[in-house]
């Protein structure tokens, strides 16, 4: 007779075991999503501030810097998801 048949679930240690390339990658893709954010929070505050600093500068450089973070963050991720 057979017991009761529980599936197979692969836990994160397992998976961190098997694919230690992709546990990498994908840390290193939360990292740059997080930094995305930082940034982003520095644009609108830096942007609401009464300093000397050039307005549309700030904007273009702080989102192609936010764009590019999330862009490759999220790239990072799907590859360490992805099986090869």
């Amino acid at each position: 007779m057979k017991r009761n048949a529980i599936p197979q679930v692969k836990t994160e240690a397992k998976q961190k075991a098997e694919n230690p390339n992709g546990l990498v990658k994908y840390e290193a893709g939360k990292f740059l999503l997080d930094t995305s954010k930082l940034v982003f929070a520095g644009v609108i505050l830096g942007g609401l501030m009464k300093e000397n600093i050039e307005s549309y500068l700030l904007f273009v450089i702080g989102f192609a810097v936010i764009f590019i973070g999330c862009f490759y963050g999220f790239l990072l991720i799907y590859k360490s998801k992805k099986k090869l």
